[in-house]
């Protein structure tokens, strides 16, 4: 690893607790390459200076905005350039993206609210129906108030929003 000396040098720990986050993810992000390698003491500790605070305080802005890391990545090797004109527009494109990403999801979430309301409606209007052997799992089964002809039609409309969110497969 590079070895630079440093007057008032951080420790890890020192750095992470001054940017409000763990030692863990300071060596993650050196280990992605967001955070340049660190100098070494004589007996191998890490030390970071100042620049690397501002830096790891960068990333947890942007993280705190709901940029990915490569989102951040793109970010930081605009900011070394030091002009803000670019960075400032590349900022905003990308608040942007996540304004219209959010939107996208609220619609996908308004509808399969709507579509889990009609759903109880229906199973409280099921409540008093007789019994339908629903221990043999038959298709006719009113328990759950979606048909299996639904499926299909009802997965397109619920799986988008809770895949993302659960990393779940879609069936």
């Amino acid at each position: 690893m590079g070895r630079r000396q440093m007057d008032g040098a951080l420790r890890i720990g020192e750095l992470a607790s001054r940017a409000g986050t763990s030692a863990d993810t300071v060596r993650y992000y050196e280990r992605l390459g967001l955070l340049g390698p660190s100098a070494r003491t004589e007996s191998g500790y890490r030390l970071y200076g100042e620049t690397d605070l501002g830096r790891l305080q960068f990333i947890r802005r942007a993280k705190q905005l709901g940029l990915s890391l490569e989102e951040i990545r793109g970010l930081l090797g605009v900011a070394e350039k030091d002009e803000c004109r670019p960075l400032r527009h590349q900022v905003a494109d990308l608040l942007r993206r996540k304004i219209d990403q959010c939107e996208a999801q609220l619609a996908e979430l308004v509808a399969f609210k709507a579509s889990l309301e009609e759903r109880y409606r229906l199973a409280l209007e099921r409540q008093d129906e007789p019994a339908c052997g629903c221990a043999a799992f038959p298709a006719s089964c009113a328990c759950l108030p979606l048909r299996i002809e639904e499926l299909a039609s009802a997965s397109s409309l619920a799986a988008p929003a809770a895949s993302r969110r659960n990393g779940a497969r879609q069936e």
